[in-house]
């Protein structure tokens, strides 16, 4: 069981939640992905509104997949990325789903907001391609520390 337990962990789809008013924003965020071979399935949001009922039917759907990701920019309509955040936090399911929060502003205080809600990276969204395109890595990264979680669990019988 252990060998196909890692196999279906790693070709399993990654569930991502993009937060992101910013069509631009939004395309260069699935273009780093893209380029990072990161395999996910990507479910788009363009106001904090929507963010929230989104988070809100997973946590009443307890057949929903496990979201791995939320891609959260701060500077949402509707409602912002702290109330996002907040009520992320609040469910009982997706209390412990890390977080790379994202802001083209640069602000002393984000960064605390964001640990404030144990948001696991901040990402200050730069102004050339190549910098954006880092975010695969990160995101890439914190995935893989997720599955090899997974799999020690799965290996040590515990839950996954």
């Amino acid at each position: 069981m252990g060998v196909e337990a890692d196999m279906a962990i790693e070709t399993k789809p990654f569930e991502i939640l993009l937060a992101e008013d910013s069509p631009a924003d939004a395309e260069l965020v699935c273009e780093a992905l893209k380029e990072h071979h990161i395999n996910c399935s990507l479910r788009v949001v363009r106001d904090g509104a929507q963010a929230v009922t989104f988070i809100d039917s997973l946590d009443r759907d307890p057949k929903a997949p496990p979201l791995d990701r939320l891609l959260l920019d701060m500077h949402l309509p509707k409602r912002d990325g702290e109330e996002v955040l907040r009520r992320l936090r609040s469910t009982e399911s997706y209390a412990r789903t890390p977080v790379v929060v994202m802001t083209g502003f640069a602000s002393s205080a984000l960064p605390e907001t964001g640990a404030g809600h144990a948001a696991t990276v901040y990402f200050q969204k730069p102004s050339t391609l190549e910098e954006f395109m880092q975010l695969g890595s990160i995101v890439r990264r914190l995935l893989e520390n997720n599955a090899a979680t997974r799999r020690r669990q799965a290996n040590d019988g515990g839950e996954v």
